[in-house]
């Protein structure tokens, strides 16, 4: 079980980093005015799903770090 709980901590550092880079990189878009290009709305969209699915893993792996 140790090594289960080592895994999901090490996992929930991974998915709390990538949730800050990926709202980084939302944060850089919106302050270069990207957000209004529609040349970009796909990718926009990408990376609030990524945001979305990121904070999903770490909740999962919290819970199942918590059982």
């Amino acid at each position: 079980m140790a090594n289960e709980d080592s895994v999901l901590e090490e996992a929930m550092d991974n998915l709390k980093e990538a949730g800050q880079r990926i709202r980084a990189t939302q944060a850089l878009m919106r302050s270069q005015g990207m957000t209004d290009n529609e040349n970009y709305r796909d990718l926009l969209t990408r990376l609030s799903t990524a945001l979305a699915m990121t904070e999903a893993a770490f909740l999962e792996a919290k819970r199942r770090r918590d059982l």
